[in-house]
């Protein structure tokens, strides 16, 4: 009588309770399953710690690759889990394996032949998916239950804390000290290096082991546990750890960082240049910089310069001071540009352009067209597989298409779900805020038309020309009187276009 030469598969997911015992029982379980039937073991494929959510188990692609070269006639799994758990696997490679001449036998899950057992398999492979989706709920769920009895959740504690029983959270002696020291140092006005450093002479080291850095003190002042506060998986609990420094401490200890966040950016203040980038030498072309300088009143003083006229004297351009510059093409930009009128000009112009912008249908027509030839694509390689014709390549390009597939699904969803809600008076509605600069902080209003609406500036010493981000107007060049804040336009550029 011949026998069936079958080989094992077993597999146990990452987790806390799942060891080397789990793939012992399947191997028992599987071995006792073959002497009933008079299976006769030629092989063991055991794939450790890896999940069954993924193909990519070295002892599966090992079953699978010596499945085509006749080693054995049918294959043992503990249950259908075991195989995998996600259905788009399962079919694929047991339709590879049944074309190999394999058949596939379940040591703990009954699976009749026919049309019914097709049915059976796939209720229990989809209970297999299931229970990994469900699995991971459950983690959820029970970090979330965990957290509010205020237990301990992954591997790392808090420097002054342990683990006390019961995962809850229990103060360390030596880390505490460590802890109140920071808070005191830091209160004090000591730098984070100092207080480091005298942590580091006194032998004390992080929640890890390490030395402690700059980084350290910074974290551990701001983190809340140090004064009760419990924070995990969604839920706060005052109270719900032993407070290692007092709130009044805390409190204090964040008064001393905003004081030395105000204090570092009071140092490293510099002034704005509104139009850095967007101003250029009227002679040469070349872009102008922002400088300052200290005047003898020790009051500081802000310009921008030509670098062709400071450097090497090839420009004439003379500086020219930031606030003076800035305001005067704000201010010639409200009085000639930012009108009723012209603001009407500019909401025609943008609702426009964004009635040629809106390519919603032209996106869905292009990823309809991109998965249809996905479709196409996968049903080739189906029917190559179907004929016998499957490779790891093959594979590896089906699952590649599966993958696009998802992508390309997710982009149709998106670009289906846009709807062009902008209307004409809404654009109107926006623009206007720009004829009210008495309404806003001049500072932030000049930033605000700068950065909107001014593309270029080119400045000479008697005048300088506009470049504003709009289409279907000139520029406008308007000529300075001798500083004298008289402006007019330039009849050869002030008419739209």
């Amino acid at each position: 009588m011949i026998r069936l030469r079958v080989a094992l598969y077993a597999r146990y997911s990452a987790g806390p309770r799942q060891t080397d015992q789990s793939i012992e029982g399947q191997v028992r379980d599987c071995t006792d399953f073959c002497k009933q039937k008079g299976f006769e073991i030629v092989e063991l494929y055991a794939d450790r710690h890896i999940s069954g959510k993924t193909d990519e188990r070295p002892e599966f692609q090992r079953l699978i690759v010596d499945s085509k070269k006749n080693k054995f006639d049918g294959v043992v799994v503990w249950k259908t889990d075991r195989f995998a758990r996600n259905k788009y696997d399962s079919a694929i490679y047991k339709r590879q394996l049944r074309q190999n001449g394999i058949q596939i036998f379940y040591a703990k899950e009954s699976i009749p032949d026919g049309p019914e057992g097709i049915i059976l398999e796939s209720l229990m492979e989809g209970l297999a998916e299931y229970y990994s989706a469900e699995l991971a709920q459950k983690i959820k769920r029970g970090m979330h239950e965990s957290a509010l009895k205020g237990r301990a959740l992954g591997p790392n504690r808090p420097l002054g804390y342990k683990t006390g029983e019961n995962h809850t959270y229990e103060i360390d002696p030596d880390g505490a000290k460590a802890v109140q020291i920071i808070f005191e140092m830091y209160i004090a006005g000591e730098a984070n290096a100092d207080i480091c450093r005298r942590l580091n002479d006194l032998g004390y080291r992080t929640s890890q082991g390490n030395e402690f850095n700059k980084n350290s003190v910074s974290r551990i002042i701001q983190n809340k546990m140090y004064i009760g506060i419990y924070e995990a998986a969604g839920v706060r609990i005052e109270d719900g750890v032993p407070a290692l420094v007092s709130k009044e401490m805390f409190h204090l200890a964040q008064m001393e960082k905003e004081r030395r966040k105000t204090s570092k950016r009071e140092r490293k203040e510099v002034a704005d240049y509104m139009l850095s980038g967007k101003l250029f030498c009227g002679h040469c072309k070349k872009a102008m910089n922002g400088v300052s300088g200290t005047g003898k009143s020790g009051r500081k003083f802000y310009y921008y310069y030509c670098p062709s006229s400071r450097a090497k004297k090839l420009c004439k351009k003379r500086h020219v001071r930031k606030e003076y510059i800035e305001d005067l093409i704000v201010r010639k930009t409200v009085e000639h540009v930012l009108q009723p009128e012209v603001i009407t000009h500019i909401a025609d112009l943008l609702y426009e352009e964004l009635q040629k912008g809106d390519t919603r249908e032209t996106d869905i027509a292009y990823y309809n067209k991109r998965l249809r030839e996905n479709k196409k694509a996968s049903e080739n390689i189906l029917k190559a597989i179907e004929k016998g014709l499957a490779s790891d390549t093959l594979l590896a390009r089906l699952d590649s298409l599966e993958s696009e597939k998802v992508a390309l699904e997710g982009e149709l969803a998106y670009h289906k779900s846009k709807i062009h809600t902008v209307e004409k008076g809404e654009i109107l509605y926006c623009l206007g805020k720009y004829l009210e600069p008495e309404t806003l902080d001049w500072e932030a209003y000049k930033k605000k038309v700068i950065e909107g609406f001014i593309k270029e500036v080119y400045l000479f010493d008697d005048h300088f020309l506009i470049y504003y981000n709009v289409t279907g107007m000139e520029d406008i060049s308007l000529l300075d009187k001798e500083n004298d804040g008289c402006s007019v336009f330039d009849e050869r550029s002030s008419k739209w276009s």
